[in-house]
């Protein structure tokens, strides 16, 4: 046996269910490992609960531990931090749990408002100079942190009920409609809100370096007439600058 054998063995030995004997290590070395099978799933799992604590908190114990150990199995570490481990834990989720897309989503949350925390910084932007923009030829810088995600189920209730400490959180439903859920930083604060595809297609097109005249026009396409249009651009550019998802102008 190679040393690259021996080690992808020893691998799935670590992510296996049960730590069984391996042939291929000395009877006098097998007791020692179960000790090794127990820490690197005990790790892990502890970074699962650290950042899915909301996840947790819906799903109890038992079925949360199931599901981390599930994600394990499927799902080496393949950074240097265990700040990165959890990446994909809520399409470990979505498989698991198919009938409760609050699940999965819930997940989702969880880990985007800590990689939003842990996330690069951006500029504040300039109120002074906003009054001399030539709007509809500016570009706007959107806050690197922003993500985004559908959503069917009010996951933003239940996660902000679960976040107060309520002992019963809302029910899950499913929104009347698909709906978006984006994250983003302001400042040092993860914060999150639901929006409109419609909007979700501005932010696309400011991010991909379009104007906001463009982003104007686009809107004019899918309101009646223009005034809509430019009522429904002003208040999202006010939203955008006031909640920091707006952070320069190029």
């Amino acid at each position: 046996m190679t040393l690259h054998d021996l080690q992808n063995e020893f691998c799935a030995f670590l992510r296996s269910d049960r730590a069984v004997p391996l042939a291929s290590v000395a009877p006098a070395a097998q007791r020692g490992l179960g000790v090794y099978h127990f820490a690197h799933r005990a790790t892990l799992g502890a970074a699962l609960r650290d950042v899915f604590e909301r996840t947790h908190a819906w799903l109890g114990d038992a079925r949360f531990e199931q599901a981390a150990d599930r994600h394990v199995a499927l799902h080496p570490p393949s950074s240097w931090t265990l700040a990165d481990y959890g990446a994909g834990f809520d399409e470990t989720l979505s498989a698991l749990y198919p009938d409760h897309p609050e699940v999965a989503e819930l997940a989702w949350l969880d880990w985007t408002l800590r990689a939003a925390f842990n996330g690069p910084d951006s500029p504040e932007l300039d109120l002074a100079g906003l009054t001399e923009v030539d709007w509809d030829r500016a570009r706007l810088v959107i806050n690197p942190t922003l993500a985004s995600r559908p959503i069917v189920t009010n996951v933003a209730l239940i996660w902000q009920a679960l976040d107060d400490g309520e002992a019963d959180p809302p029910p899950a439903d499913r929104l009347p409609s698909e709906a978006v859920l984006t994250v983003w930083r302001q400042g040092l604060m993860p914060r999150f809100q639901t929006i409109e595809f419609v909007e979700l297609d501005a932010l696309a097109l400011a991010m991909r370096g379009e104007s906001f005249g463009a982003i104007c026009a686009m809107l004019a396409k899918s309101s009646a007439g223009s005034e809509p249009a430019a009522s429904r651009a002003g208040a999202m550019l006010q939203r955008w600058i006031s909640d920091a998802v707006l952070v320069a102008l190029a």
